[in-house]
């Protein structure tokens, strides 16, 4: 009989990682299930059925309010859908990790939702049609910049030149530009939607570690309108004459109070309160 070594080779050698592996659940699942439309639509040739999920206003009217939620998994081009990702795929996992996957979902999808609103409310053609997870992604730059606002960052300029800037800047640089091109909607892109995502994703995550920039403002302008001079009172009216009164009051006597002018009531009433 031979003598034959025996050892786990599981235990020796590394398990092969998958491309998902390193990703936290939300962001490794929410690229799945955007990617995987995408390529269902386009090799099943379903664009009429992924219209009905598209957003617009003559889904919004015809009762299709599933749209804002929607349109954020459906994407109009492989570039469109690959840029997206590529953010996603980079900056995810760590505010994922930040926030916690169940609040990192949440805005994410609710950055989606208020940026197509702002997109139907400030900037909709009746013709056209938004689709894209743009609107979540801002609000997820948004979130990223709020926590890591000096994290450098490295972009490539007309994807050429390599740009390093802090988190910060980076989000304000966008948002100045995404304003600046907001009233072009011959672009056929939806930079209101941009905007609206990015306001979103920023008031979550202040309301989500309590840095609570609303409530600071709210309490400067408090402290602004406390500091404020009062506005003097009205000077109280002149105290009825003395003769006067003593007229009125004779008057009833006389004739009753139901006599009295209106006027001669206001004087008596004033009379009441000052003597």
């Amino acid at each position: 009989m031979s003598y034959r070594p025996y050892y786990n080779t599981q235990a020796f050698s590394p398990r092969p990682q998958g491309f998902f592996s390193h990703l936290p659940p939300v962001v490794s699942t929410l690229i799945k299930v955007n990617v995987g439309i995408f390529f269902a639509v386009w090799l099943l040739h379903l664009d009429a059925v992924a219209n009905l999920f598209a957003l617009s206003w003559w889904g919004i009217k015809h009762g299709f309010l599933w749209q804002p939620l929607t349109y954020g998994f459906l994407h109009g081009s492989f570039g469109h859908l690959f840029f997206n990702m590529l953010t996603l795929f980079f900056l995810g996992p760590e505010t994922e990790r930040a926030m916690g996957s169940r609040h990192f979902l949440a805005m994410y999808l609710l950055s989606g939702v208020l940026g197509g609103l702002g997109w139907i409310w400030l900037s909709a053609d009746p013709r056209s049609v938004c689709v894209g997870a743009s609107g979540s992604i801002y609000g997820m730059l948004a979130a990223f910049a709020t926590l890591y606002p000096r994290r450098q960052l490295t972009v490539l300029l007309f994807f050429i030149f390599p740009v390093t800037l802090m988190a910060w800047q980076l989000v304000a640089g966008l948002a100045i530009l995404e304003f600046f091109f907001a009233g072009n909607q011959a672009s056929g892109i939806a930079h209101t939607a941009h905007l609206a995502g990015a306001f979103a994703g920023f008031l979550y995550i202040d309301q989500l570690f309590e840095n609570t920039l609303l409530r600071k403002l709210w309490q400067r302008a408090r402290d602004y309108a406390a500091q404020r001079p009062a506005r003097p009172s009205p000077p109280p009216p002149p105290a009825p004459d003395q003769a006067e009164v003593d007229r009125i009051l004779d008057k009833i006597t006389a004739q009753g109070i139901q006599s009295l002018t209106q006027a001669e009531r206001q004087t008596l009433h004033r009379a009441s309160r000052t003597f």
